[in-house]
């Protein structure tokens, strides 16, 4: 692995010399899922634009002076710290009654005001990347006053971060100022729901920006970058529910967590093939319970093949972790997979579909036995 200088180390290298402008929290979850955890100002905050440039042109003089903070609790219950000066609002991480809130309160004054400073100053040296998500639509203007409060502090570098839609495809960031780099993402993650980041596409950009930015090489993100860590059976396999209404049916490995690193995000990824009467609900993968980034198969994609995948770390506390494939439907829902692979990584890498065609739904080949088999092209 060590001379192959690993894809997921050179990620979350990439990852820490970024930092969020606000919007909300999706970049935040991007760095926690890539395997970091850089301490950011706005990192895990709703910041409106007009409020973020305003408070950019004074320095943040009122952020977080006495009587500027407020305490509230979101829908999900967790504790919200608002500051009324510049219409912030920050997830304290603390869902309520966890914490008394006059002691969290306090606690907030005091991490801010430190955040404050240690942002100020990176604004000064312009060491970080600063990452600030735009709609297709917005004026152009907009984000160019953005720019000027940022580079009135000192020679930051922004990247300004678009949807490309369904059609997005891996390609470079460009450079379309001295200190503005732009690129695209696949899609945003829902604005309640930030947590849902689409990986892949912000793995590519952020690598791509650092490249560009430092004057450095791409790094690779094809599959063998992200080494195995554990020997997985890759050959065509055939999986079918197991109950009469629908419910979970899981294609696992339990893995033993002492076997992989603890600190790392690890991915696992398979290829599966959804036959034209499927009539499951969810198709999907999964690297341990708790998991960071995936991508569920679309089961509106039938008779071809297309990669799922799931990262996430293992609890070292877990006797076992499930590492493997899902389903949800019955036991007359089934479909394939081939070239499963567990690797170290927040996403599986880049691959070339298997060169299997599978046999039409209505006219399926059938081995000697009855069982159904598939064509090699």
């Amino acid at each position: 692995m060590s001379g192959i200088r690993d894809a997921a180390a050179i990620l979350a290298e990439r990852l820490h010399a970024f930092r969020s402008l606000g919007d909300n929290c999706e970049f935040g979850f991007v760095q926690r899922y890539g395997g970091v955890e850089p301490s950011g100002l706005l990192r895990f905050s709703y910041t409106p634009l007009e409020d973020l440039i305003r408070g950019l042109r004074c320095g943040f003089s009122d952020f977080g002076v006495p009587g500027d903070l407020r305490l509230s609790v979101s829908a999900g219950g967790t504790y919200y710290c608002h500051s009324v000066a510049y219409n912030i609002w920050a997830n304290t991480g603390h869902s309520a009654g966890s914490i008394a809130p006059e002691a969290l309160l306090e606690r907030e004054y005091g991490r801010l005001a430190h955040l404050k400073g240690k942002f100020l100053e990176d604004l000064a040296d312009g060491t970080k990347i600063l990452v600030r998500k735009t709609g297709r639509d917005d004026p152009e203007s907009d984000f160019a006053r953005l720019a000027e409060a940022v580079w009135a502090h000192g020679p930051s570098t922004l990247l300004r971060v678009t949807e490309a839609g369904p059609g997005w495809v891996p390609e470079p960031a460009r450079r379309v100022a001295d200190r503005l780099i732009a690129g695209t993402v696949r899609r945003f993650a829902p604005a309640e729901q930030a947590w849902e980041v689409d990986l892949e596409p912000w793995m590519h950009l952020v690598d791509g920006a650092y490249a560009l930015a430092r004057g450095a090489a791409p790094a690779r993100l094809d599959a063998d970058a992200f080494p195995e860590v554990l020997p997985l059976p890759g050959r065509l396999r055939r999986h079918v529910g197991r109950h009469r209404e629908p419910a979970l049916s899981a294609y696992t490995r339990a893995v033993d967590p002492a076997a992989v690193r603890g600190d790392a995000v690890h991915v696992f990824s398979s290829w599966v093939w959804i036959p034209e009467d499927f009539a499951g609900t969810r198709i999907f993968a999964a690297a341990g319970y708790a998991r960071l980034g995936w991508r569920d198969a679309d089961l509106s994609r039938r008779g071809c093949w297309q990669r799922v995948w799931a990262a996430g770390r293992l609890r070292p506390e877990a006797a076992r972790e499930p590492v493997g494939l899902g389903m949800i439907g019955t036991r007359r829902d089934a479909f394939w997979s081939v070239g499963a692979r567990f690797a170290e990584g927040p996403i599986p890498g880049e691959g070339p579909a298997p060169a299997l065609r599978m046999p039409p739904a209505r006219f399926p080949g059938r081995d000697l036995l009855g069982r159904l088999v598939p064509r090699f092209a």
